[in-house]
């Protein structure tokens, strides 16, 4: 078959689209197929001809092939000529220009019976409409501009597809729309930036704009085609305006009817109305149309409406604000910035408005110029700007704050909030250009937040304006328009910027608070000490000193001055308030840290912030930090440790997190310094430490102060990851001598500090070079752990395995048998680091096969082993002979989870023998293992092949039911979920044939199960698609491994079958009745409180009075001496023998016990929703009938938690 040559990307494009078309000759779709037959019916013609296929070739083809489709002007076979237009479209635009240049005339005439035809179905005038677009682009500005007076010319047939793209038909109205924009976004070279048809058409557009719009107003009625047409003569401009053809001297006619449309009550033609002004906005981009820019927004300046128009008003400002920030962006953010006194007089004036729709739009409109129209890069001060914009930047601020001191007169006191707002864009977008600019403004609102009576509905907005007016340009400078005044009784005291100084201060000056703000405290300090402690004063003056204090983090985050304010003065006095007061230890451990974190975090800043650099350069940062290390570092390091030691153990997180952070900045020297001292003092406290303290230690327990050995260790393990390789060495020595120690919190503390040692890439290499050492030490502190250590120790054996060599796999055999127990234990992470560490070491023995296992290193007495995963397989399974029932469960809970992860990787032999192995536990009396085997079964029978499973599942379900008979029901939750996972995975009939004769109502009541959950399912959906309603069969969980779901979960589609027993349409639909108990003197007051308890689902007795004669005699009551007939008549023997049968048993405690009915052994309920036979409605009936109430169900009985 012939193909397009590859001489270019695009003939490589070409073939790419027609090979999709080869491989589309034997789809079930006619127009595919039909569209794959032209294609070979050409390329064999092309054979034939031995013409070679290129785009040419292909275009001569498919335009003879055109013509036999149509005769007279007229489409005479519409199906063929859908395809030969097809495929027009799809070569012309790899054509050469030069051949569609000339015979523009005569392909256009081809062509045009399609365009004009209304018996043309869409696909074939949108092929038609890509074809024409492909000849319409290959047009130079010669021929646009017809200098050699062609009778057809291509403006006639761009007039077409204009005319198309008002078509009613929408996917060709959106190709001719497409169309023409691509068309003039393709603007032909030579003289001119501007197409040559963008004059045509957008007179065209606008002409049939106005045309519609005169159509519509004629008719003086409501009309959605009207409206409609309205649209898609919108959605025109929008094509040619986004283009950036839209003529300069059409822009006023243009937002005249747009601003007009704007009015309108349809959404749509609205949003289509701002689509225009988006496209003709985004269209203008560069310095080349700054002045077109320029005249579009002065004509929409122009164009203000109304300030009472309250309908065209807010559209306007919305279009408003859009432009300018369009200006900013894209066009110039200086010359637009220069333009924002002018903006904000003409919007500003909206705001005097009385209603609330335009003032608030105007407000909005301000804002969003603010924030968006504000480009950061103008504001930098020399030599990253010149003087000039600079100081045109500045004149700029200036008249702003003139304007903005106007809004906030009387005259504009109804929207002081909107006026607020605007302030707090201005603070937030000028940042510290703003400084000394708005003084006035930040006192006048100030004093709208201290006057409480007036100005509480002010409360909120003016605190957002002081925040960002402290985050924009400082607290000296707002301070200083607003001062705290906390000492002077006459003046305005401002309390209230306490919490405001907190969230908002960053990279100011930590001089100011020492020397403004702190003395503050020891004023209120000494009117504690002279008035009474229990006076309301005393805790109100507390309260403030607590919020000065908490101000100190703030202005330590990122401070200007920190080498000349955080002297050896502050420091000192810092530090014996950590000693001294232990309320001020989380401040000020957390002002300390920050005052590191922050630079750090602003030298390795990846984005670099100008304004900010150029206020506070990187380099300062780094004297900063620099200053700390060499002066200060040491001296806190040495404080922190002693504080840690005097806080409790549940109080030293934010201590320990800042001695890391110092521990980040310290130098080589000190920490090595400091790590010695720590290891000195680690020494001595464990020799001074009694073994008979260390055995009953409450180091753990909260409000205790731990002894000194673990504050060591505590502050040992955080030191690791920043001590030199040289002393690395020392922590494992360190960890040698307290793994064996018998004291809780000092084990778990060694292993988490080799843990952590063996995380570092540092710490693993140290570890290689002794790890035959280390090795040793964990297999022989084995016996010395304590059990609450079991945890840690396991993860530093998991984290010893993995930096495990070919060398020392020894040590997977030496623990193995402690890992599989700690799959029982009873802390959650223990079991899951077990799961992990078995997948871990199967992993290692799987990497490492081949491999020598040396395993007369640590016993010369065993022999030496080849690494292999069947190996690691024979060492989980040699717990299968333990002694205790713990030990074989553990294990073979260890050997379903390497099962489940190994399975692929063994072979099946192995598995089989294994599987076989571990279900002759099934047997067992006891339930521990009994349990684990069913997880065994239940992850083996799903896991492995169909094929290799199938035959031995009948013996298998055989002892599986067995078991549920010999415990009574025990595992009937295990066994039923084990069996509905089965019948998914083998089927129904085949399971059935597997169950025993006397188990088969179990598959019976699992039709019922699963049929009842997809009525559920389906009645929950038809009521709230939301909320489905999950049977407790069916029910999906979130599980935290593949192993879990595959253990417990249920992750298959629901069981389908036709021949499900139908229930009763009561219990299927849930419906239950409600009955209100009530007396007939005094009926239910339904707004009592105790209504409720009125409200029973059962039937209440109905108490019917009867009158009984009372016989006397003698004035005497006489009865009935009949009434003991039914007495009279048992006979006393058996009475004896039915009383002593229900009396009680005394049990080992002296107590009484009642015996329970004990159950039947073939008696098993499988569900006890519902019953399995006829006889459970008859003891309803006869309940009912005795008792008046039916006996309620009992709760479905739900498997206890999961491993």
């Amino acid at each position: 078959m012939s193909s397009v040559s590859p001489e270019d990307d695009e003939g490589l494009e070409l073939q790419k689209k027609l090979d999709k078309i080869r491989s589309q000759i034997n789809s079930k779709l006619p127009n595919q197929q039909q569209l794959a037959l032209i294609l070979q019916t050409i390329e064999e013609n092309l054979d034939q001809q031995h013409q070679e296929a290129t785009p040419t070739a292909y275009f001569i083809s498919f335009i003879s092939l055109l013509d036999q489709c149509c005769e007279n002007d007229e489409v005479k076979d519409y199906e063929l000529a859908t395809g030969a237009l097809y495929f027009l479209s799809m070569v012309s635009p790899f054509t050469p220009k030069v051949l569609l240049r000339p015979h523009f005339a005569e392909l256009l005439a081809k062509v045009a019976p399609v365009l004009t035809d209304d018996r043309a179905k869409a696909p074939l005038v949108r092929s038609g409409i890509h074809f024409l677009e492909s000849l319409l682009a290959a047009q130079d500005r010669g021929a646009w501009n017809n200098v050699h007076n062609y009778k057809i010319s291509p403006n006639r047939g761009f007039k077409g597809l204009l005319e198309l793209a008002s078509d009613h038909r929408p996917k060709v109205r959106k190709a001719a729309q497409e169309a023409v924009h691509s068309i003039l976004m393709d603007v032909p070279t030579g003289s001119g930036k501007d197409h040559p048809a963008s004059r045509s058409a957008a007179e065209f557009a606008l002409e049939n704009l106005t045309a519609v719009m005169h159509d519509k107003d004629s008719t003086r009625s409501f009309s959605k085609e009207k409206n409609a047409d309205v649209v898609h003569s919108l959605q025109l401009i929008s094509s040619i305006a986004t283009a950036n053809a839209w003529p300069s001297n059409q822009v006023k006619r243009l937002c005249d009817i747009l601003l007009q449309l704007c009015r309108s009550a349809d959404e749509f033609m609205v949003s289509s109305a701002f689509e225009v002004f988006d496209s003709l906005f985004t269209s203008i981009n560069g310095e080349i149309d700054e002045a077109r820019f320029n005249e579009v927004l002065d004509v929409l300046l122009g164009l203000k409406p109304s300030y009472n128009d309250t309908h065209l008003a807010p559209v306007w400002l919305a279009v408003i604000a859009k432009g300018v920030t369009t200006y900013s962006h894209d066009v110039s953010s200086t010359n637009c910035f220069m333009r924002f006194p002018h903006l904000f007089k003409i919007i500003g004036s909206y705001l005097e408005s009385q209603s609330k729709d335009v003032y608030v739009s105007a407000a909005q409109c301000l804002v969003a110029i603010c924030s968006d129209g504000i480009d950061p890069a103008i504001l930098l001060a020399p030599p990253a700007n010149d003087r000039e914009t600079y100081e045109g930047v500045e004149r700029v601020i200036d008249n702003l704050s003139q304007i903005t001191n106007d809004f906030l007169s009387v005259k504009f006191r109804h929207c002081a909030k909107e006026v607020a707002e605007i302030m707090e864009a201005l603070f937030t977008s000028l940042k510290f250009r703003a400084t000394n600019s708005f003084d006035d403004q930040l006192k006048l609102i100030g004093g709208w937040r201290s006057d409480e009576k007036e100005g509480f509905d002010l409360n909120d907005v003016s605190e957002r304006v002081i925040a960002a007016a402290i985050s924009s340009i400082g607290p000296e400078a707002v301070l200083k328009c607003l001062p705290l005044n906390l000492d002077n009784s006459s003046a305005v005291g401002r309390a209230w910027l306490l919490p405001i100084l907190r969230d908002n201060v960053k990279c100011s000056h930590l001089g100011f608070y020492i020397n403004e703000v702190l003395p503050y405290v020891d004023y209120f300090d000494g009117l504690i000490k002279n008035g009474k402690h229990t006076s309301m004063n005393s805790k109100i003056f507390a309260t403030i000193i607590n919020q000065l204090w908490s101000i100190l983090p703030a202005f330590c985050d990122l401070p200007q001055d920190t080498t000349e304010s955080f002297s050896d003065e502050f420091a000192a006095n810092l530090s014996q308030l950590l000693y001294k007061k232990t309320t001020l230890r989380p401040i000020i451990c957390h002002a300390l840290r920050i005052l590191v974190e922050s630079n750090l975090t602003y030298i390795n800043e990846t984005v670099a912030n100008p304004l900010f650099n150029q206020i506070f350069p990187i380099k300062e940062a780094k004297k900063a930090v620099e200053y700390l290390t060499k002066t200060k570092s040491s001296n806190i390091l040495s404080v922190l440790f002693n504080v840690f030691s005097e806080t409790p153990s549940e109080q030293r997180g934010y201590v320990l997190e800042t001695i890391d952070v110092y521990l980040q900045i310290s130098s080589s020297d000190d920490i090595v310094s400091a790590f010695n001292n720590v290891c000195t003092l680690l020494k001595r406290s464990l020799d001074e430490e009694k073994p008979a303290e260390s055995n009953n230690s409450k180091d753990d327990e909260a409000g205790s102060i731990p002894s000194v050995s673990v504050t060591m260790m505590d502050i040992l393990i955080e030191m690791v990851k920043f001590i030199p390789t040289s002393s690395q060495n020392a922590i494992l020595a360190i960890f040698n001598q307290t793994v064996n120690v018998k004291n809780i919190p000092v084990q778990k503390r060694a292993y988490r500090m080799l843990e952590r040692l063996l995380t570092l890439p540092s710490g693993q290499k140290s570890a290689l070079e002794v790890l035959p050492d280390i090795l040793l030490v964990l297999k022989n502190a084995s016996e010395h752990t304590l059990t609450p250590v079991k945890s840690a120790r396991l993860n530093c054996i998991g984290a010893v395995l993995t930096i495990l060599p070919s060398s020392c796999l020894y040590f997977i055999p030496a623990v193995i048998s402690e890992v599989i127990l700690g799959t029982k234990n009873a802390n959650e992470k223990a079991r899951e680091s077990s799961y992990d560490i078995l997948v871990l070491m199967g992993q290692k023995m799987k990497d490492h096969e081949g491999s020598i296992i040396k395993n007369s290193t640590l016993d010369p007495e065993i022999l030496d082993s080849e690494a292999s995963l069947k190996e690691f397989f024979v060492m989980c399974s040699a717990g299968l002979a333990g002694g205790t029932p713990h030990m074989i469960s553990a294990t073979v809970t260890a050997l379903s989870r390497i099962l489940y992860e190994f399975y692929s990787d063994l072979p099946i032999e192995l598995l089989m023998e294994l599987t076989s192995t571990v279900e002759l536990f099934l047997t067992s009396k006891n339930r521990e293992i009994i349990k684990s085997t069913l997880g065994f079964v239940k992850v083996a029978t799903l896991t492995l092949p169909s094929d290799y499973v199938k035959p031995t599942l009948k013996g298998l379900l055989t002892n599986v039911m067995n078991v549920n008979h010999e415990q009574k029901g025990h595992f009937r939750s295990k066994i039923k979920h084990l069996i509905e996972r089965l019948v998914r995975k083998y089927g129904i009939d085949y399971i059935t044939e597997c169950i025993p004769e006397e188990d088969k109502k179990l598959i019976t009541n699992i039709r019922k199960t699963n049929a009842r959950a997809k009525r559920k399912k389906a009645d929950s959906s038809n009521e709230n698609n939301e909320n489905e309603i999950e049977s407790g069969a069916n029910q999906r969980q979130n599980f935290m491994s593949g192993y879990d779901e595959a253990l417990y979960g249920d992750t298959d589609d629901e069981f389908d079958d036709n021949n499900v027993e139908t229930e009763d349409t009561s219990s299927r639909n849930g419906n239950t009745e409600q009955f209100i108990s009530e007396s007939k003197e005094m009926p239910l007051d339904l707004l009592d409180k105790q209504a409720l308890s009125h409200i029973s689902s059962t039937k209440p007795k109905s108490f019917s009075k009867k009158s009984h004669n009372i016989q006397t005699q003698n004035g005497k009551l006489v009865f009935n001496v009949n009434d003991d007939a039914g007495l009279s008549s048992k006979n006393s023997i058996d009475a004896y023998v039915e009383a002593i049968k229900q009396a009680p048993i005394r049990t080992r405690g002296n107590k009484l016990k009642y015996k329970k009915r004990q159950r039947k052994e073939d008696g098993i309920n499988w569900d006890d929703d519902i019953a399995n036979d006829n006889a459970a409605p008859k003891r309803a009936i006869h309940n009912k009938v005795k008792t008046g109430r039916v006996n309620k169900r009992k709760p479905k009985f739900k498997a206890r938690k999961k491993l």
